[in-house]
């Protein structure tokens, strides 16, 4: 992975007027923030991120829209932020979920109701905290290089806020990693897939290749440090038997991570220069590969005659 960057690159001084308890990096304007909210983290817009960055692999108009698109919630994304805070954060359970007794109808007078009397808190109904339980409890148990994840947690600081300048472009960008460890950098993922190989696959098609690699440079930006710490997914299965992957970020899968960083902030400075944000539309000639030919399926035509 080329990870070998000009720390004291010169830069414009940029102002950061979150909070003032931002603990300065080693590279010029870096820091860290390790009270900011996600709230606050989310929605300062004047500094990228990487799923801001990342729909600029599809095209300029892409990352324009999604600036503009506020970002929808799922049942997949409250069982993730659930398990998040369980295993992260379990103090602040209790102010940011409401736990819905029963299982939710979202017909139900009395599921609206109570989904009206908690404006400020994600709610959840009882199968799905229970289940979000399990899952934590196990991935706290689950032993990485022999050790409980949870000891990990302990040592380290979960859901800090990193911000810091790309020394070539001296664009502003910000990390927020799910658990800076002195050694290492996590980040937990809840997940449709039950082995490594499926959670590789599919996160390809969704960034985690360029999130490994821009949270290593961040990380090693602020650190003052050449050679970043490994960097390190947890996967847990959202649905039983909650199978918990331990996924090390290689050096393929971060050089990729890093073409894609590259290509994102590329395109986002010429964009920003030209005044132009171009949508994904073209002009191509559709062909197929030999294994998508079709193929009649002939089992059935023998038993015609």
């Amino acid at each position: 992975m080329n990870m070998q960057v000009n720390l004291t690159a010169a830069a414009q001084t940029v102002s950061l007027d979150i909070q003032d308890d931002a603990i300065p990096g080693y590279a010029k304007n870096s820091r860290m923030y390790t009270s900011l909210s996600s709230f606050d983290y989310h929605n300062d817009r004047d500094v990228l991120s990487c799923s801001t960055l990342k729909p600029l692999l599809v095209s300029p108009a892409h990352f324009q829209a999604n600036l503009l698109t506020p970002s929808c919630g799922s049942k997949a994304k409250d069982f993730g932020s659930l398990v998040h805070a369980l295993v992260l954060e379990p103090r602040t359970v209790g102010k940011d979920f409401a736990v819905y007794p029963g299982q939710a109808d979202g017909r139900a007078p009395e599921y609206k109701s109570f989904v009206a009397a908690n404006p400020s808190r994600l709610v959840v109904d009882e199968p799905t905290f229970a289940s979000g339980r399990r899952l934590a409890e196990k991935t706290l148990e689950r032993r990485v290089m022999g050790r409980p994840f949870g000891d990990f947690i302990a040592e380290g600081s979960p859901e800090v806020s990193i911000y810091f300048e790309d020394p070539v472009t001296g664009v502003m960008l910000k990390i927020r990693p799910d658990l800076m460890h002195p050694e290492f950098t996590f980040d937990l993922k809840t997940t449709r897939h039950s082995t490594a190989h499926d959670f590789v696959r599919d996160g390809l098609s969704m960034g985690y290749d360029l999130q490994a690699f821009m949270y290593s440079m961040g990380r090693s930006l602020y650190d003052g440090t050449d050679t970043p710490k490994p960097f390190i997914f947890i996967a847990a299965e959202s649905d039983q038997p909650h199978s918990v992957q331990v996924v090390t970020a290689g050096s393929s899968f971060l050089n990729n991570g890093w073409k894609k960083y590259q290509e994102c902030l590329t395109v986002y400075k010429a964009c920003m220069t030209a005044g132009l944000f171009p949508d994904a539309g073209g002009d191509i000639t559709a062909e197929i590969t030999p294994w998508e030919t079709f193929s009649p399926n002939e089992d059935w035509r023998a038993r015609l005659n």
